[in-house]
């Protein structure tokens, strides 16, 4: 049997993915909302393709209009697009690639931005409409700002919690791997809550110090929305952020490819 994909429709849902470093997110995006996203580990291709071929199965006719791919980790995603490719029989989209950015920047050089952040920004924007600061508390913590107009102007990037705990343990003779936490106190009674209260502290304080230089820039304090797989711990140490919202970069992928269609004039 020769397979044959259904006729193309713009409104149909579609399937997008972002591809971190310690996890991909994958959902569908219809109708310019992000439903049923799910997370399975970068390392897991396993994991992977039964969460895709779950929401690749959910579409109408058994098949997504598109798979849109948003990726950090070159390799991950020539494994993906070759999934893709296998079971679709048609390529994936891939946002900065075949798919553009979606939201404009004004930074030295586009090609060295990581695609995450401006769909996490980009995301941002499309919900609050204004100036904004978006943490994203990850494997790298970034911490990037949008203008009054919606461009994607710059930001920051500092290691992880996991990073930094890793770092502490494997560059000094005696100190331990220890778990992420934030201790009650704001000083560690003992070494591991040292750690835990260095590395902790030190990223939301970092993130703060970060959001006042930014705000001194826009002339106002902007609106702060935090994501990531850390946001949950670190959020409640972190007066200065209004909102956390799950799996924004994902969001940004769908408003990418949204942005593509409007392009094609489809």
């Amino acid at each position: 049997m020769i397979y044959r994909p259904p006729p193309f429709d713009p409104d149909a849902p579609v399937v997008v993915i972002d591809i971190g470093n310690s996890a991909i997110k994958i959902g569908t995006w219809h109708a310019g909302e992000l439903k049923t996203p799910v997370s399975t580990p970068t390392g897991d291709h396993d994991a992977f393709v039964e969460a895709c071929a779950a929401h690749a199965e959910a579409a109408p006719f058994g098949q997504p209009a598109a798979i849109v791919i948003a990726s950090v980790v070159p390799e991950a995603l020539e494994r993906i697009k070759t999934h893709v490719v296998a079971s679709t029989n048609r390529d994936a989209l891939v946002v900065g690639e075949i798919v553009g950015l979606p939201m404009d920047l004004s930074v030295r050089d586009s090609r060295g931005i990581g695609v995450d952040r401006v769909c996490a920004a980009a995301a941002a924007y499309d919900t609050l409409q204004t100036g904004c600061t978006v943490i994203s508390f990850g494997t790298a913590v970034t911490v990037d700002l949008v203008n009054d107009e919606g461009v994607f102007v710059g930001g920051a990037i500092l290691p992880g919690v996991r990073l930094q705990l890793l770092a502490l343990h494997e560059h000094t003779a005696v100190l331990p791997l220890v778990e992420s936490a934030v201790p009650e106190n704001p000083y560690g009674r003992d070494t591991v809550e040292a750690i835990q209260t260095g590395v902790c502290r030190g990223i939301t304080g970092s993130a703060r110090t970060l959001v006042e230089g930014y705000a001194t820039h826009l002339g106002h304090w902007p609106q702060v929305v935090a994501t990531g797989g850390d946001a949950p711990l670190l959020f409640p140490h972190c007066d200065f952020i209004d909102t956390v919202v799950r799996d924004l970069a994902l969001r940004g992928v769908g408003i990418a490819y949204t942005r593509h269609l409007a392009e094609l004039g489809a």
